[in-house]
């Protein structure tokens, strides 16, 4: 288990706070969405990403009700191990969606993003370790309706 992990937070928000809403589709409340933002100054192939993890109020979302959009390609969380030619720059927001049905009724929420990464040029060891990258963030939100 790595006892430690790099953090660099250079942007005020990971998860953008005033992105966060729910999601509508056919017109019904089918889950909610918010903008990430990468904690590093170097972007990242999707590849990169080792853990994706989306809690709401302390719940963990099923991994197969997330999804990460990234230039409007929208890809389930397993298959971002084998993005590897899809790059998330430091600049650009990507969105998480998650498909909960009812969505998330108004009022205030606690949203944590558990987002690890490997940064594949700064090797610690043998057996390919690489230094990991905590990118996650733990931030409440005032959901509108």
């Amino acid at each position: 288990i790595m006892a430690f992990a790099m953090r660099m937070k250079l942007n005020s928000e990971i998860i953008k706070k005033n992105s966060f809403k729910n999601l509508y589709i056919n017109g019904r409340k089918n889950g909610f969405e918010f903008d990430v933002q990468l904690a590093y100054y170097r972007g990242h192939y999707l590849s990169d990403i080792d853990l994706l993890e989306v809690y709401l109020d302390g719940e963990k979302m099923p991994q197969e009700a997330v999804t990460f959009e990234i230039k409007g390609k929208e890809l389930p969380v397993y298959k971002l191990t084998h993005a590897v030619t899809e790059f998330w720059s430091q600049v650009e927001p990507a969105k998480i969606r998650v498909i909960k049905k009812g969505g998330v009724e108004a009022g205030e929420h606690e949203v944590e993003l558990k987002l690890m990464l490997r940064v594949p040029y700064m090797q610690i060891g043998p057996d390919h370790n690489f230094m990991p990258l905590d990118s996650g963030d733990h931030v409440v939100v005032q959901v509108a309706e």
